[in-house]
Formats: C-alpha cells, sequence, structure tokens
C-alpha cells in the first residue's frame, strides 16, 4: 500500500501493490461464468468488512461492503470480464498486480466494520491464502461549523388579512443534539419546525421554556426524505430537509389570528422537532404586516355568500359565427381566498388572480381534480387577470395580463372561432377560468359553454342559388341539458365521532361554519355554487360553498373543510372532494347506490349515502381515523346555484369547561393544628384505620368547597365538602390502608382551617400476609387510542415489569397485608406508565400501582402520578387514591379477595393529578387477585389478676335482701362468652392456616 494512514475521508487514491497470486495455486479456479473452470484471480478492494468477512469461512457477502473494486485476472481473460472500463486489471504469471483504488469514508459503510483494503479469489473460488487485510485509517475531520440559517421571501408590509411566505433553510444538519427523544423519530435526526406564529421573549426550548410561549398559526415539520411519509406526508405538514441541510416551504401569515399572544412578536421561527433541543436550531425572523387592523376574519375564506361565488358571464353564448367574431367576457367574486395564492414567481405568496380562456378543454379538466395540464392544453386564447398592481410584473397588456378590480371583477374582450388550430375533436368549446400562478382553487373554475352556428369553418363566398326546399332536420349531436330550477345543497356531518371529540374533555375545541355554509342539527349545508352536473347523462360534478373549521388542543389542532364537491362517477358511486386547510382532496368515497335518489324541480337529490374515508382523507385527517373509516351520510342536492338551507353560523359548539380540582391548591404543610377536638375513642379508631365520622364547627353558613386533608405528605381525603347552615361540616371515611405510622395532623381547610394532631400506632403481628398479587387493567381505553391517534402523536411506555399486551396493562407479583379486623388492607406492585403527547406537552408517568380495600368496604386504585398534564402544567402526587372500584364486584372469602372485573371510575383526587378528565369518568374495568397467606391474630390482653376479686367483693359486700348468691353466674358467664370468642378466633386462625 502506497499510504495507509492519514487518508483524505473525503476521497484519496492510493496505489496497491500484490505478489503471490499465482494461477497455479490450488482451489482458484471458478465456479461460475466467464471463467468457470479457469483462474479465477483475485478481487482487490477497498471497503469496509465486518471481522468475519472470508468467504473461506462461509461468511455472508452482507459482511463485505465494498467502496472501489478490481478484478485481478491473466491478461487474456481481461476482455472476458469486460476490460478495465468494468475494472479489471492484470495479474502476470508471476502472480504480481499493481492497481489504484480510491479509498474514501463512503456512503453505505457498514457501521461496524473496519476500513482496509482486502483481497480474495474472485469468480467464486474459495481459497484461503487469496484472503488479506491491510487497514487503512483516515485523518480526523474537523468539520466546518455550519450555522443554521433562515430567509423568508417577505418581511415586511405584509397583508393583515393574510398572504403566503416562502422560507428557505441551510444548515440544517443532523448533530448529537437533534436526534429525536419521542417516537416516532426517537432516537433518529427530530429535523426542526418552522413555524409562523407569536412567540414570546423566552421561547426557546433549549432554555426550558414553557410550550404556552409558542403560539403557532401555521406549522411544517422539516425530516429527512424517508420520515415524511411516518409523519404523514405534507397533507399533515411534513416536508423534507434534503441531506445537505436546506428546505423550502412556504407559510401562510395574517395578522391577529385566533390564540395570538397579545405580547408576542410575529416571525417567522425555527426549532427542533420531536422533543430535541439543539440551541443551533432556534432561529426567529421577524415580520411585520401593512398598516392598518384587519377588517375581515383572519382566516381566508371563501365567499361569505354564495351570490359573491366567482361568477362569469359572457355577451353571447350560442349561434356564434364559426369563421369568428369577439366576445366580451365579464367575472364577479374573484376575491383572495384560502388557496389562491401563487405557488411560482413572479406571484409566490401573492394572489395569483385567474386564467381566463377560450379553447376546448377535456370533460376532466379541473386542476382541483388533479387534471393533467394537457387537458387545458387546447387553448386558442389565454388572459391572465391579476390585481391592478402586479399586471406589469406579469408583462402588461402585450402578455395578456388585465386587471380583477378590488372587488374581484373583470372584463374582457375575446376572440372566438370554430376549428381553430389545435382545437380537440372530443374537446368543448367555451370561456373557462381557473386560478393562475401554480394556484389551486376549485370556486375560481368555471366553465362556460359555447356553441357555433350550424355551418362550416368558412362561409361559402356566393350565397346558393336554389334555396334549399327543406329546413334542415338534423338533431342536435349533444342532447339538450335541462336547467334545474330548484337551487342545490348539500348537508354532511363529516363525523359524528369526530364532532364529540372536538367538543369532548380531550380536545376541548370548537366547531364554526363560515363562507355561507350553516350549521342546523348534527349536519352542516353548504349551498351549491355550480358543476357540470347533467340530469340526462346523470354524471358530472356539483360544487357547493362554505367551510366548517374544528379547532382543538389549545389550537395544536386546526382543520377546515371547504367548498366540497360531489363527483358523480356512475350512477351508484361518487366522490366527495373537501379543500383541507387549502388543499384539494377526494376525501371519501361516496355509495351513491345506497341512497334514496329523487327529483324535484329538476334538481336531483342523493338522501342518506353511505361515505368511506379514502387513503387521501385519512392523511387530511392527520391520521386520526384510517381509510375505510365510516364518515356520516351525505345528502346532497344537485341543482341550481343557491344558498345553504338555513341554520346557525360562526361557533356553531364548543367544549363544556371542565372545571377539576387542582392538586397545586392543597399547602404541602399543615395549615392549622389545633380546632378540632375528638374524644380518646375516635381518635384511636382514626389512627387504626377504621371508619369515623368528625364534624367541625366554625365555617360559614352552608360554605362549600371545604376539604378534608391529613399530613405529614399531604394526602386529601376529601373535596367539595359543604357546611350547614350553622357552619359545621361533616365527614365520614377512614385513613388510607398502610398509613405510615407516626405522627400525623388531620384538617379541615376552607375560608378557615383546623386541625388535630394524632398518632398511628406501629403495625402489630396481625393480620394476613398478601403475597403473589395480580393486577390487570385497561387505564382507559379511548385514552389509549387518543395518545397513539394521530392528533396526540404520542407513545405509551411501560416500566419497571409492567406489561402491556392485548389493550391491557398487567402486574405481577404485589404484596401487602389485610387486615380481617378492620377490613382493609393494600397490595403493592412495582412498575408504571409513561404516556406522551403533543410534542411533549403531555408527558405523565402513573406509577406504583397499589389495590386499597377500604376499611369502609370501598376499594380504590392507588397512583402516584408525576410529570406534565395535557395543559402542560406540572404535577407531582404521591399515594393519589385515582380510581374508585365498585365494592358489588369485589370478592372477598379466607383464600383472598378477587375481582374479573369492577367498574372504575376517576376520583376527585385523580382528576386533580391527571388532568385530562372530570371527577366521575368511567375507566376501563380492573381485574384484581390477592391472595390471602398465613393470618396472624392480635394477642387479647389478659385480665387483671386483681380486678375480679374486688369486683366480686364490691358485689358482695353491703347490707342487702338483693339475691347476691347469684351474680357469680354474671362472671361465669363472662369468662365462658370470652373462651368462646378466644376459640374461635383461634379455630379462624386454624382454617386459614390450613387453606392457604
Amino acid at each position: 500500500m502506497s499510504k495507509t494512514t492519514g487518508l483524505d475521508p473525503k476521497g484519496e487514491s492510493i496505489t496497491v501493490t500484490g505478489s503471490g497470486f499465482l494461477p497455479s495455486a490450488p482451489a482458484t479456479s471458478g465456479t461460475r461464468p466467464p471463467l468457470a473452470g479457469k483462474f479465477t484471480g483475485a478481487y482487490v478492494v477497498f471497503g469496509s468488512f465486518l471481522d468475519t468477512w472470508k468467504p473461506s469461512e462461509s461468511a455472508p457477502s452482507t459482511a463485505r461492503k465494498a467502496g472501489d473494486t478490481k478484478w485481478g485476472v491473466l491478461a487474456e481473460d481481461m476482455a472476458a470480464i469486460g476490460g478495465s472500463a468494468r475494472g479489471a486489471i492484470e495479474i502476470k504469471p508471476d502472480g504480481t498486480f499493481v492497481t489504484t483504488l480510491t479509498a474514501a469514508e463512503f456512503d453505505g459503510a457498514l457501521a461496524d466494520g473496519n476500513f482496509g483494503v482486502y483481497t480474495y479469489p474472485g469468480g467464486g473460488a474459495s481459497y484461503a491464502p487469496f484472503e488479506t487485510f491491510t487497514p487503512v485509517e483516515f485523518a480526523a475531520v474537523i468539520p466546518e461549523p455550519t450555522v443554521p440559517t433562515v430567509t423568508v421571501s417577505k418581511t415586511t408590509g405584509l397583508d393583515p388579512k393574510g398572504e403566503t411566505v416562502i422560507v428557505s433553510g441551510s444548515g440544517f444538519l443532523p448533530g448529537a443534539d437533534t436526534t429525536g427523544t419521542r417516537q416516532p423519530l426517537a432516537g433518529k435526526f427530530g429535523g426542526a419546525y418552522i413555524v409562523f406564529g407569536t412567540f414570546a421573549e423566552t421561547w426557546k426550548p433549549s432554555e426550558n421554556a414553557p410550550s404556552n410561549a409558542r403560539k403557532a398559526h401555521d406549522t411544517k415539520w422539516g425530516v429527512h426524505a424517508e420520515d415524511v411519509a411516518l409523519l404523514g406526508g405534507a397533507s399533515s405538514g411534513a416536508i423534507e430537509i434534503k441531506p445537505d441541510g436546506t428546505f423550502q416551504t412556504t407559510l401562510s401569515v395574517v395578522k391577529g389570528f385566533d390564540g395570538a399572544l397579545t405580547d408576542g412578536h410575529y416571525g417567522i421561527y425555527t426549532y427542533s422537532g420531536s422533543g430535541a433541543k439543539a440551541a443551533s436550531f432556534e432561529t426567529a425572523t421577524p415580520i411585520s404586516f401593512s398598516a392598518g387592523e384587519p377588517t375581515e376574519p383572519t382566516e381566508p375564506t371563501e365567499p361569505a355568500d354564495p351570490t359573491d361565488a366567482p361568477k362569469v358571464t359572457v355577451s353571447k353564448s350560442t349561434g356564434l359565427d364559426p369563421a369568428g367574431e369577439t366576445i366580451t367576457v365579464t367575472g364577479s367574486g374573484f376575491v383572495p381566498g384560502n388557496g389562491t395564492n401563487g405557488s411560482r414567481p413572479p406571484l409566490a405568496g401573492k394572489f395569483g388572480g385567474a386564467y381566463i380562456v377560450f379553447g376546448t378543454f377535456a370533460d376532466s379538466w379541473k386542476p382541483s381534480k388533479n387534471a393533467p395540464s394537457s387537458a387545458r392544453a387546447a387553448a386558442a386564447e389565454t388572459f391572465w387577470g391579476v390585481h391592478a398592481d402586479d399586471v406589469d410584473l406579469i408583462g402588461g397588456a402585450k402578455a395578456g395580463a388585465i386587471p380583477i378590480a378590488a372587488d374581484g371583477t373583470f372584463s374582457v374582450k375575446i376572440a372566438v372561432k370554430k376549428g381553430f388550430a389545435g382545437a380537440i375533436a372530443n374537446g368543448n368549446y367555451g370561456i373557462y377560468t381557473y386560478a393562475g400562478s401554480g394556484a389551486t382553487y376549485a370556486p375560481f373554475e368555471t366553465y362556460t359553454p359555447l356553441s357555433f352556428s350550424t355551418g362550416g369553418v368558412t362561409p361559402p363566398t356566393t350565397p346558393p342559388t336554389t334555396p334549399p326546399t327543406t329546413p334542415p332536420t338534423t338533431p342536435p349531436t349533444t342532447p339538450p341539458v335541462l336547467a334545474p330550477t330548484a337551487s342545490g345543497s348539500l348537508s354532511w356531518g363529516v363525523s359524528t365521532g369526530f364532532r364529540d371529540y372536538i367538543v369532548g374533555r380531550i380536545a376541548q375545541g370548537s366547531i364554526s361554519v363560515a363562507g355561507g355554509a350553516t350549521s342546523s342539527g348534527s349536519s352542516f349545508n353548504f349551498g351549491q355554487s355550480g358543476g357540470t352536473f347533467s340530469p340526462i347523462t346523470g354524471l358530472g360534478s356539483a360544487d357547493y360553498a362554505g367551510s366548517v373549521r374544528f379547532t382543538g388542543h389549545n389550537g395544536l389542532l386546526d382543520l377546515t373543510f371547504a367548498s366540497p364537491t360531489l363527483v358523480v362517477t356512475s350512477p351508484t358511486t361518487g366522490t366527495l372532494s373537501v379543500v383541507v386547510n387549502g388543499s384539494r382532496v377526494d376525501l371519501a368515497n361516496v355509495d351513491l347506490g345506497s341512497a334514496s335518489r329523487s327529483v324535484n324541480g329538476g334538481a336531483v337529490t342523493f338522501s342518506g349515502a353511505p361515505a368511506t374515508l379514502t387513503s387521501a382523507g385519512a392523511n387530511a385527517f392527520q391520521g386520526y381515523y384510517p381509510a375505510g373509516e365510516a364518515l356520516d351520510r351525505v345528502t346532497a342536492t344537485i341543482g341550481s346555484p343557491g344558498a345553504a338551507p338555513g341554520g346557525n353560523s360562526g361557533t356553531v359548539a364548543s367544549a363544556p369547561a371542565v372545571v377539576t380540582a387542582s392538586a397545586t391548591t392543597i399547602p404541602s404543610t399543615p395549615p392549622a393544628t389545633t380546632g378540632i377536638t375528638l374524644d380518646a375513642t375516635t381518635v384511636e379508631q382514626l389512627a387504626t384505620g377504621k371508619v369515623v365520622t368528625i364534624s367541625v364547627d366554625g365555617f360559614q353558613s352552608n360554605e362549600t368547597g371545604i376539604t378534608v386533608v391529613v399530613y405529614s405528605t399531604p394526602t386529601v381525603l376529601a373535596r367539595d365538602l359543604v357546611a350547614d347552615a350553622n357552619g359545621v361540616v361533616t365527614w365520614t371515611g377512614s385513613l388510607p390502608a398502610g398509613f405510615a405510622p407516626g405522627e400525623h395532623t388531620l384538617t379541615f381547610q376552607g375560608s378557615i382551617s383546623k386541625g388535630i394532631v394524632f398518632t398511628v400506632p406501629a403495625a402489630v403481628d396481625a393480620g394476613c400476609v398478601i403475597t403473589g398479587a395480580t393486577l390487570d387493567w385497561g387505564f382507559k381505553a379511548s385514552f389509549r387510542d387518543y395518545i397513539q391517534g394521530g392528533i396526540a402523536r404520542g407513545a405509551i411506555e411501560v416500566q419497571d415489569g409492567t406489561v402491556f399486551a392485548d389493550g391491557t396493562f398487567s402486574w405481577a407479583n404485589g404484596t401487602g397485608v389485610f387486615d380481617p379486623e378492620t377490613n382493609a388492607g393494600l397490595a403493592t406492585f412495582a412498575g408504571g406508565i409513561r404516556f406522551t403527547g403533543h410534542e411533549g406537552v403531555l408527558d405523565t408517568t402513573v406509577s406504583a400501582p397499589r389495590v386499597e380495600v377500604s376499611a369502609d368496604g370501598s376499594a380504590y386504585i392507588v397512583l402516584d402520578i408525576v410529570g406534565t398534564t395535557q395543559s402542560g402544567e406540572p404535577v407531582s402526587a404521591q399515594g393519589v387514591r385515582f380510581a374508585e372500584l365498585d365494592g358489588s364486584a369485589i370478592e372477598r372469602d379466607s383464600t383472598g379477595i378477587r375481582s374479573s372485573g369492577a367498574g372504575a371510575t376517576l376520583t376527585e383526587e385523580g382528576a386533580a393529578a391527571f388532568g385530562t378528565y372530570p371527577a366521575g369518568e368511567e375507566l376501563d374495568p380492573v381485574v384484581f387477585d390477592l391472595p390471602l397467606g398465613e393470618c396472624q391474630v392480635a394477642p387479647v390482653a389478659e385480665a387483671d389478676e386483681e380486678e375480679a376479686p374486688v369486683a366480686a367483693e364490691t358485689s358482695a359486700a353491703g347490707d342487702t335482701d338483693e339475691p347476691a348468691s347469684l351474680s357469680w353466674l354474671v362472671w361465669v358467664g363472662a369468662a365462658v362468652l370470652a373462651l368462646l370468642v378466644i376459640g374461635a378466633i383461634v379455630l379462624i386462625a386454624r382454617r386459614r392456616r390450613a387453606t392457604s
């Protein structure tokens, strides 16, 4: 080797010299053509090979990853293997060769392989002496620092009503601190979020800023190409960061968006994705808007009234001169909307206007329906309508530019002619409009049919000498289109489950309709704005106006479904196409064959058509529902343009406020240690875990929200108690099983605080040992689905021996004690569950589950809870009675305590610590088995030997006529009764030992 150390890792040529590779060596004949049966020489390879790489030792080919390869053979065989162009080199008859190889740290090198120059027999031979390895070392590479930078196409004078900017980035390369910590990119390059929003001064994740310091309006997630689909694809906001660390994307910016931080700064921000905290990825590019606040809703919507929807009229549409004439085309309603901004220069990020075209287009021509540009190629005249200040930008009138006024109107004269050059035979003559500059916006897609008078393209130069004796009788080549008199509309609820989820306890969101859409009952209603449906053929499309917006999770979920189009592809099938967050998607397949069909006033109605989600629709739903999911049924009337049926507009549904007790309102130390007076018996019962009833006075008349808390570690025993008219509050309950021995304080807390100090005695050698206990619990099925679904996009981890399978978390080998005297016990298990979601905002761990059987006959699941709740609030609570179990489903006998499926509901304390559901929420049923082992009976105190004689003497003393001689029977009876009780206890204990 000419060089083996200090090699340039980017690539360097080295000279390799070999000797001893003799053609006469045994076992060097090839087994594969073209050198089968002949000397096959040796491969000379620079590569990355595993330690166990040798063919003679039956190593697989995957143990060898080659970078540069030459094949040394005899001179006469070089041509047979492709010559020098294919890497052939000569091995001379004396067994020597000289060649050059390029050594470099190439892509695809085995991570645990060894860089070096390797030789081994060619052509399938196996001959160990030809197997050599010469290691090489590369020089250390000091990478040039790359600083992530971001540029934005426009940063000042932005339209406060909304426009689109182009964001470009460079230097976003993987590093030690860019690895994701959460699924689905845990352990991989987590990429970067690219966000338009309002952020606080202290917003950076690397400085542990809370998530509420960042309020986003439009978010993209840049990742490596192979991970884009993993995040749900482009419809979920995923974009590619190229291997060189660059990206380009667009963001919608608008002033005063819903939820914008009043003290935040508008800008384009980037920061690490998937929980990573790379400070270098944290960039901020401020932006500013032009003077004036937006006078209309900041969310771009379609025209609010169907009468304002884009419309086109022509001065003449029938009987046109086939030789050519000029008509006037006027338009209205061509105003900016969600999806009208251009995607190509020179109008990228600005209103792209509309093309106005005379030509012959195919039946399927619309860009919003993914029709290819070839379907619109047969154009004779094309004009481009844009805002007046952009006319010169696109070349002026010479280039066909015309102004669209601020109110969305335009007028242009267009020459029309039959049989123009390029007209397609099966095309439809007409005036067409559609969005310009690469935008895709269905409302701008209009078609006005044109027809020409009969006769050839060129009229005769002289009139016929003899007029025809009869008028033409040839029928029209196409059937007339019957114009419906009844207006069309679409009624659809999208998805009952999704609506319920949005306004439910988890998403805590709202639903609103706009753009002329209304809401009534369980349906959203849209008025028809146009279409190509023919009552004669029963095929075509119907376009509807309006939008419905779903928001939740404090803005993390934000989906707008707008401008639905029903495409009737056959008498029994259809497709519902919807603009979802600005992109047209074939959202659902519609089973028209299962609908009820009727005709009224020329309008066709399909009632109750089943709809199922498409694959594209599943992506548009951010993966929350799978393809094939049943959506709400569709009722569509296809008629003339008209307004949506009556109903509500604006915000039509929202989640009720969930009020849960806050774990942070409980003081960490007792607020009072005096004020509660109890008799000695009650104190003893309290301290030993029995059920007690305690009343405390001094509160306000009918005061609410009084809490009972026991310390040292604050444990809430009751919340929201209510005092009576005299200010007295009463609590009945017991200490949790297994309460630690020592001094504690019981407190009642409200407008005042009162307390009492008591001591829990050390445990006596009594009770039944619990060993080998088991617990099976699914926690809450809907919560698991939510965590792992397309909205939370989170993960579930089990810890320390907890097992999760088939929707159930399982724990084994639980231990504890049950006290038959108090009817209370506690079994404790090791392990826990961690729930994460919403980019780390939710990160809650529940651990150390306990099954508690309480003295009053109730039972609980007790948990330790730490982390952050769904709203990002920190929580750290120990020993929380999280779920109360249905006592009627719990069996008890001398062998154990068990349940095959006790119902469970969330407690007040569980709701306070968990933060997602209110108290009383139904959880999954709980299955447990607490086997009772050996039982120890508490020792019975013996009577003082001197007390009985004294009592006897007292009873016998005195000069009385009472039958004192019978008093001994009382003592004898008492003694016998005591012996019977002790005997029964011993007998029970023996039986338990025998059955355990």
